[in-house]
């Protein structure tokens, strides 16, 4: 856990890094949060398994799921926070040399373009390509990470304009408004009605609560009981010489500069 939230730093993911050990402890403390992993399977089926987490640590349960896995779906409900979701798509990339999905979901913070309800999670996403050096997407389909308003409140920083809108649905900068308040997804309404068929995916396919009925995420005074699924695809012919092809036109490519970040030997 300690090896997650370092890297996390350092990866400048700062919104599931440190600051998250305190609602880890706290529903650690209060008994919602279970101390050590208990994974019940609920379900096998061809080359896919569903796990039941039973409320445990999110981020000791997928360390061991993604050790060697020998599925290529693999899904769970009932964790707790799982940290960046990069970090395991990665590892799956660089164990097995095989490309990784995976997706979950989360309690309700993104409002439906126009209205002030949160309806559905940040909906976080994350790919890796294993080409010569290893394409890593780590994102949320919100404009903006939950977590990253929740760090700007601490810092007593403002958060971009145009990504969060407070309690009555207006745009906001101030990040405590846009915690009362909710978060836009990218893309509008198209990017909105991409968000809920992945969560809905993401219940289908674990059991999971969905939308406004999941809690203990961030929450912690009770039990989590959402869902995420990761999938390892076969390497069938592993061509990368698009590389080449897209370096023309980007800086960096997903997950590079956070490579680049990761060689720091402190954390701000």
């Amino acid at each position: 856990m300690a090896k997650h939230f370092v890297e996390a730093e350092l990866r400048g993911h700062s919104s599931h890094g440190l600051q998250r050990v305190i609602p880890l402890i706290k529903g650690i403390d209060l008994g919602t949060i279970r101390k050590t992993v208990k994974l019940t399977e609920v379900k096998r089926e061809d080359n896919a398994v569903l796990y039941d987490a039973n409320h445990s640590i999110g981020i000791l349960v997928w360390h061991y799921l993604t050790e060697s896995p020998k599925e290529s779906l693999i899904a769970v409900k009932n964790s707790s926070h799982i940290g960046f979701l990069g970090y395991y798509t990665r590892r799956i990339s660089m164990r097995l040399g095989k490309p990784a999905i995976m997706i979950g979901n989360g309690e309700p913070a993104v409002v439906k373009p126009g209205t002030a309800k949160k309806v559905i999670s940040t909906t976080p996403i994350s790919f890796a390509i294993p080409c010569k050096k290893i394409v890593v997407l780590d994102m949320s389909l919100s404009s903006i990470a939950r977590g990253k308003i929740i760090e700007a409140k601490r810092k007593g920083e403002k958060i971009p304009y145009g990504v969060a809108v407070n309690k009555n649905g207006e745009i906001t900068a101030d990040p405590d408004e846009a915690l009362q308040g909710g978060l836009l997804p990218i893309g509008g309404m198209k990017g909105f009605f991409l968000m809920m068929t992945l969560e809905l995916l993401v219940s289908f396919l674990t059991g999971s609560a969905l939308a406004t009925e999941v809690q203990g995420v961030l929450d912690t005074t009770k039990s989590p009981n959402k869902g995420e699924f990761m999938i390892i695809l076969p390497r069938l012919q592993g061509d990368c010489h698009g590389l080449s092809v897209l370096k023309q036109f980007v800086e960096y490519l997903p997950g590079e500069h956070s490579d680049e970040m990761l060689k720091r030997d402190e954390i701000d």
